[in-house]
């Protein structure tokens, strides 16, 4: 019998996900009410079913969550605007864009944004963990995995965007980094930490988090969902653009690394881990290189 759990006898004739009772893992019956026994999952429909180690999909979190989320990140964007314009009208002087403290802060509020929504889902509608509902955990081959990935998916997303870039006659490559160099170590730091390493988290975690396993929880097969999350995650990175030859150029350059992250995601069981670590590694070196030119 599981320990701290109220054992009952099992009513009579009450076959399994009877209402007010559930037969555990463990071959005993226990009141509904009460805390489950390793195995079993509280669904939707009010009865708890066996998790079969998938026990997200039996979560109340979905894609009305992921609507949230693109509010609050709007949200998040237009308060940071009206924070610019408060300092330039109390200062006198437009703050710079490409400005550590202006980049950690936009940051800031996006990942605050994000993660919110993120976190709620799985406190309000969810197991109240991020690992259980997702998948924001990691395995000893993930990062491995994660890195070649990333590399590959570097490599491809580099040969589409400069054969795009070429075929369109661009002067120099596309590219949705928003500063044009960093002028100094402090800037470079600011930047590195807020695009390669806090972004990753933030991204991973409502793309192949949120929304990947949203889609999965509505029927569709990973063929569908991969192409359907990749195509979402493409978007907000258009912005940074200003032409239709810069917007093919990104979207395929995008598309490309979105579609490696979410393979990474699949291929190690829906884990974030390998995701993460390919973000990583993209962002990062092009924030190095970034520096180093």
């Amino acid at each position: 019998m599981a320990v701290g759990r109220e054992h009952w006898a099992a009513p009579t004739g009450a076959p399994v996900g009877t209402t007010g009772w559930y037969l555990a893992s463990d071959g005993d019956w226990y009141r509904s009410d009460r805390p489950p026994a390793p195995g079993y999952v509280l669904a939707d429909d009010g009865r708890w079913h066996p998790t079969s180690g998938e026990s997200w999909r039996f979560s109340g979190w979905g894609l009305g969550h992921v609507w949230w989320g693109v509010l609050a990140y709007v949200a998040a964007g237009l308060l940071g605007g009206l924070a610019l314009v408060a300092v330039e009208a109390v200062t006198g002087d437009r703050p710079a864009i490409d400005g550590p403290v202006t980049i950690g802060a936009l940051v800031g509020l996006n990942a605050v944004a994000l993660v919110g929504v993120v976190v709620l889902a799985t406190r309000l509608h969810g197991q109240g963990s991020l690992r259980a509902d997702f998948g924001l955990d990691i395995r000893r081959w993930d990062p491995l995995i994660g890195l070649g990935v990333g590399l590959v998916a570097l490599i491809v997303a580099g040969i589409a965007s400069t054969a795009i870039d070429t075929a369109f006659g661009a002067d120099e490559p596309t590219s949705n980094v928003p500063v044009d160099d960093l002028t100094s170590f402090g800037t470079f730091l600011v930047f590195f930490v807020a695009v390669a390493i806090v972004t990753p988290v933030v991204e991973e975690l409502f793309f192949r988090g949120l929304l990947y396993r949203s889609i999965l929880k509505r029927g569709r097969s990973p063929r569908r969902a991969i192409p359907l999350t990749t195509l979402i995650f493409v978007l907000p990175h258009l912005p940074a653009v200003d032409s239709w030859p810069e917007v093919v150029s990104l979207f395929a350059s995008i598309g490309v690394l979105g579609a490696g992250f979410n393979l990474a995601c699949h291929w190690t069981g829906n884990r974030l881990a390998a995701p993460i670590t390919a973000h990583f590694l993209v962002n990062g070196l092009a924030v190095i290189a970034l520096y180093v030119s």
